[in-house]
């Protein structure tokens, strides 16, 4: 059973609380190329070290031919100091494998959850990347959630196809290091942590044996051998640093080397890199000085003091390579006296010879010196289309654009488009001269059938705890190809053709930010989106239904049906629609009448436009720390009658990290005031029946903790408050508002399965208004709860217990005490994962918890 809540149910709703802030060998290793070299156009902001430092960094990197891979199972994991010591500072190809990408964490700077906390995971990953100089990779598994076991992890995964996900990327990669971030033989901790650990040892041997996922040699692939395998312990503290260093049997690196060229130490540079997993409240220090890091020896030759030690790193490597090394021996030395046009063409004559020759170290030079030419000559190329929204059978007119910004010799012969369409397109042949822009105008057709610019690993419904991918080339990649590209078909001096790849890009002006770019996108003609993920019917009244229409094209119009679960009516049964301009919405309303008896399923919406049905929406993600993200989520709601009582109509809310419990509450006929800073610490707060603080609401707003006599006061004189999980942090004392002692901790249960025990049945909080059951546990997603006490006074009532098997129960989730005329509730059960996924007992239980302070003082 999967542990994630469905990503589709989650997109209409995050709109209120969004926050800005061999030749088959030669074709696969072509196609992951353009993966990884066309994708840095579209990123973020641009890296702070670039031109001048930039060039120099990849000469030197074209003079280098090795690689390390490095193995970790989530987003947070992977040492950015390390890649960028290697990548920066050793000029190696490195990379990062994650397992997962981080879909069942906790989101602090918005309301996202799973698949689509990945999305934004998977983009903070890819700018780390852009700062310290590595690629990204990942396997098919989802983070389901915390789990305490390898056995539980590769259970929900399934341990042969993470495993043959794990080879796919070594054999397709070829690293002559492979470095885990977890320990091949012991416990890491996390089940994730140590089931990736230990198939680290697993994956390298497997990598060599062609016997071993033999799909993957007829796909092209072939096996390879890493010199060695070795791990990196957790460096934590300084007592970890020094207990390392007193092993003889660790290598050693210093990642606090500063580097003039980018005026940082690697350390640095891993600093700013690992502050953009901003999801997670990642920011961290630029440490200065020494920051060492060791390594451990797990598998293949041993190394004394280097992890390259006796790997050839240099163009040895490559049959018939002597010329290259002569030829590029003299563009270093021109570019290090400043001789810009012997760097050009010293380039040209590099790419050349690169060119003729065979393997994949050739081929990724060949695409390095690509890029190096454009650095060299200020070679700017650009593609870029009158909107950034086309739609199957559309046309699209494309600006295509070069400038030479140097004295090269540089034409421009021809164009094609790539991606969705696929064909040549007519261009006029230029010269181009020294700063001056060509650009020409080029229409093209998107074809009937073209396919929404989903991601990969979104296109097919999740199964189980893993994503299922049609395309073997794009298992293991971090992001889709764009879905237009244009490759711009160049000649430089002594004729030397060369290809430059540009994605289709749409610019427009803001006012306050200046020039931006966002990808084009394939989408719907007309995008449908409901008004919620899920609705809960507490009766058999009828209740409204909104679907929201938005149009990406002119003249849309047809009708819209919804398709509901059997027992379900809507009325009417289909609404008109009239759309006559791209950019127009509108709103219809159905009336939903569920059935008297408790049932549930699914509502899909549908529009009609001509002879198409459209069921997918477009959902925008955006942040300032990482490119715009679209996605297309299903027009699909989870609806449930269920029978559910609430005692209080006033409730008050403190948003913490970010989640969808307001619009939950909603459901049940309430009504929800988000309340500000200003409102905790000064408003009046005996206006509401209860007050709700969100998850991780004392961390992230700490204007509610300076608030902490004024809502204790406020339960004394009568009301409810209810305070949810707060996360405990290595930095700091555990931030606690509660009338009495309470003793956080790490405990947690983390399968939603788990059995729980009413401790006091009778209890009113069990009672009043809902009479709570076992069932009311039924079907909940990725975990019961985190964060629970371990201690507390006497005078909380524990009332729920659960655990993990194999372990001992867990009765510091719920705890209920009388203070004063009011009730003050601690909860650590994952309220906020369960009410949007729409669980009926999650409602019921919750709606107890509300009406607490009514129901005490009946």
């Amino acid at each position: 059973m999967s542990r994630q809540i469905p990503w589709t149910l989650q997109c209409s709703l995050l709109r209120r609380y969004r926050l800005l802030a061999c030749s088959c060998v030669r074709t696969i290793l072509a196609a992951f190329f353009v993966c990884i070299l066309v994708l840095p156009a579209l990123a973020g902001p641009s890296r702070p070290w670039q031109g001048a430092s930039e060039l120099q960094e990849l000469l030197d990197r074209l003079n280098t031919l090795g690689s390390i891979l490095i193995l970790g199972a989530h987003p947070d994991d992977e040492r950015e100091t390390m890649i960028a010591y290697f990548a920066r500072g050793r000029n190696l190809r490195t990379a990062y494998l994650s397992a997962t990408r981080g879909e069942g964490g906790q989101n602090l700077i918005g309301p996202e959850q799973a698949e689509l906390l990945g999305i934004i995971r998977t983009q903070e990953l890819l700018a780390a990347r852009r700062l310290d100089g590595g690629e990204q990779f990942f396997t098919r598994a989802i983070d389901f959630g915390y789990s305490k076991s390898p056995q539980e992890a590769l259970s929900f995964w399934g341990k042969e196809q993470v495993l043959g996900d794990m080879v796919r990327v070594i054999r397709r990669f070829r690293p002559d290091v492979i470095l885990s971030r977890f320990s091949p033989n012991a416990s890491s901790g996390h089940g994730h942590h140590t089931a990736i650990g230990h198939l680290a040892r697993e994956a390298y041997d497997a990598s060599a044996a062609p016997e071993r996922f033999p799909e993957q040699i007829d796909q092209g692939l072939q096996p390879w051998q890493a010199t060695r395998l070795y791990w990196s312990p957790p460096l934590f503290t300084r007592a970890q640093e020094e207990m390392q260093a007193m092993r003889a049997d660790r290598i050693r690196i210093n990642t606090g080397e500063y580097d003039p060229e980018l005026g940082a130490s690697y350390a640095e540079i891993g600093g700013v890199a690992r502050s953009m997993h901003r999801s997670q409240g990642m920011g961290t220090r630029q440490r200065k000085g020494d920051a060492p890091a060791f390594f451990g020896y797990v598998a293949g030759e041993r190394a004394e003091r280097d992890l390259f030690e006796q790997i050839n790193t240099t163009w040895d490597r490559v049959p018939g390579a002597e010329r290259v090394k002569i030829l590029l021996t003299n563009v270093l030395a021109s570019n290090k006296t400043g001789n810009r046009d012997a760097v050009i063409e010293g380039l040209f004559r590099t790419h050349q010879a690169v060119k003729a020759l065979d393997g994949p170290w050739a081929r990724r030079k060949e695409q390095e010196m690509v890029r190096a030419i454009e650095l060299a000559s200020g070679l700017w190329i650009d593609a870029a289309a009158e909107r950034w929204d086309v739609t199957p059978g559309s046309e699209v007119e494309l600006t295509l654009s070069a400038m030479n910004r140097s004295s090269a010799w540089l034409y421009w012969e021809a164009a094609e488009v790539a991606g969705t369409v696929t064909r040549n397109v007519s261009i006029e042949a230029h010269h181009l001269r020294s700063n001056e822009v060509v650009q020409q105008m080029v229409r093209i057709s998107i074809p009937e059938e073209a396919e929404y610019s989903q991601p990969s690993w979104l296109r097919r419904p999740v199964t189980g705890n893993s994503y299922q991918i049609d395309d073997p080339g794009m298992i293991g990649q971090a992001e889709s190809p764009p879905p237009l590209s244009v490759l711009f078909h160049l000649k430089g001096p002594d004729g030397v053709k060369f290809t430059v790849r540009r994605a289709v890009i749409f610019r427009w002006i803001d006012p306050t930010e200046g020039e931006r770019t966002r990808r084009v996108e394939v989408v719907p003609a007309v995008a449908v989106s409901l008004d919620n993920s899920s609705r809960i019917f507490p009766d058999a009244q009828p209740r409204t239904v909104a679907v929201d229409l938005d149009s990406h094209t002119d003249n849309a119009k047809g009708s819209v049906s919804l398709s509901v679960p059997a027992g379900w009516m809507t009325t009417p049964a289909s609404l008109p629609y009239r759309l006559e301009r791209r950019g127009m919405r509108t709103t219809l309303v159905f009336d939903l009448h569920p059935p008297k008896k408790s049932t549930g399923g699914t509502l899909v919406a549908n529009v009609k436009l001509g002879d198409r049905t459209i069921n997918h929406g477009v959902r925008e993600i955006e942040y300032p720390h990482i490119p715009l993200q679209v996605v297309f989520p299903r027009a699909e709601m989870r609806v449930e009658r269920v029978d559910v009582k609430l005692l209080v109509k006033n409730i008050g809310y403190v948003m913490g990290s970010g989640d969808r419990i307001p619009e939950a509450l909603e459901q049940l006929e309430a009504e929800v005031t988000l309340l500000s800073d200003e409102d905790v610490t000064s408003g009046e707060l005996s206006s509401f029946d209860t007050i709700v603080l969100g998850i991780r609401a004392l961390r992230t707003r700490p204007g509610v903790l300076a608030a902490k006599e004024r809502l204790l006061g406020y339960v004394e004189n009568g009301g409810t408050l209810i305070v949810q999980y707060e996360t405990l942090s290595r930095r700091g004392p555990p931030l606690l508002l509660a009338p009495f002692p309470l003793t956080p901790s790490r405990e947690r249960v983390s399968d939603e399965r788990a059995p729980v025990r009413l401790l006091h049945p009778r209890h009113i909080l069990l009672q009043q208004p809902n009479a709570i059951t076992g069932k009311d546990f039924k079907d909940w997603v990725q975990e019961r709860g985190l964060y629970f006490m371990t201690k507390w006074d006497a005078r909380y009532d524990a009332l729920l217990a659960s655990n993990d098997p194999g372990e001992p129960l867990r009765r510091g989730g719920l705890l209920y005490m009388r203070y004063g005329k009011g009730v003050y509730i601690y909860t650590g059960y994952s309220w906020f994962r369960q009410l949007p996924a729409g669980v009926p007992g999650a409602y019921r239980i919750f709606a107890n918890l509300l009406s607490a302070g009514v129901a005490a003082n009946k």
